[in-house]
């Protein structure tokens, strides 16, 4: 069983189905509500476990009761939290989504001030036992720490970059093999329409593969010496009900593939059909699919892996 550690942010979403959300301000009804865990590296590491690899999660909370639940879900979902690591007088993240009847939704976050806290804590040491290592943007300094103990051990760190500010995103790309970009996240760290250029400029900066995910239009990626311009992979055309958590997904998928020594390009197939997936299923990280569920969709459509 491939290990994976994921280093950064772990939130409670208070999930609501709406029809549509207006322009102006008005009361809606919902039609349902549940109380899951989110966060973008606690999701990964959720999907980890839900396709076999071991997952551990590591970063700060607050000493609150969220932080209380936070745990006992991701333990549920049997991921190792020993690396939860709670902070007196500091307060978790939280927040309230809207999925509409299209599946796309609208995100109310409040990142509590548990993000600030220090990475000194960190068992660094831990690392090169790994096969790969995750790091989100929310907890900067978290990331920056365990991509360059990566670095150090020889194990892939891999970035989930979405939306920060460039200094960051700079930052954390310097340190990480694999920077793989949302749309938005691009947008910040290069400028809008800099597609190409941004990718390149990842990999300037010591990446060796950058990729940006563009939902039902696939990922586009470079490699580093990687002959002739920008690669693209389409996405599986399968009915969407709700994008939340399908990046997460996308990233624990593919930090779990390079921890199995697979190729980056093997690794893409994968998360891509792991996403695709997800985005069947209401729910954010409850509809990470099992390991069988991606094989079966991979064999289906003659994607070898």
């Amino acid at each position: 069983m491939a290990k994976v550690i994921c280093v950064g942010h772990s939130a409670l979403d208070r999930v609501f189905t709406v029809d549509a959300w207006p322009a102006a301000s008005a009361k809606l009804r919902a039609s349902s509500l549940a109380e899951i865990g989110g966060g973008m590296a606690a999701n990964a590491a959720v999907a980890i476990a839900r396709l076999g690899g071991e997952a551990h999660f590591w970063g700060p909370a607050g000493e609150d009761s969220v932080a209380e639940l936070m745990r006992v879900q991701l333990q549920a979902a049997g991921v190792d939290v020993n690396g939860l690591r709670r902070f007196a007088g500091l307060q978790s993240s939280t927040s309230a989504i809207l999925i509409d009847a299209r599946g796309e939704r609208l995100i109310v976050s409040y990142r509590g001030s548990a993000l600030e806290a220090p990475a000194e804590w960190l068992p660094l040491a831990q690392i090169a036992s790994a096969g790969a290592l995750l790091a989100d943007v929310r907890w900067p300094q978290g990331a920056l720490a365990a991509l360059r103990a990566a670095r150090r051990a020889g194990i892939p760190g891999v970035l989930d970059a979405d939306t920060a500010e460039a200094a960051t995103l700079q930052a954390l790309a310097g340190q990480a093999e694999y920077v793989l970009f949302s749309e938005h996240g691009l947008e910040c760290f290069a400028g809008a329409g800099e597609m190409e250029a941004g990718l390149r400029r990842a990999l300037a900066l010591g990446a060796r593969f950058a990729a940006v995910t563009q939902g039902e239009r696939g990922v586009h990626w470079f490699a580093a010496g990687q002959a002739g311009g920008l690669r693209h992979l389409r996405a599986f055309a399968l009915p969407v009900l709700d994008t939340l958590a399908a990046g997460d997904v996308f990233h624990g998928a593919f930090a779990l593939m390079l921890a199995e020594a697979k190729t980056p390009e093997q690794a893409l197939r994968y998360a891509n059909a792991a996403a695709a997936i997800k985005c069947t299923r209401a729910g954010g990280r409850n509809g990470s699919p099992s390991r069988n569920e991606v094989e079966r969709l991979l064999r289906e459509t003659g994607v070898e892996v």
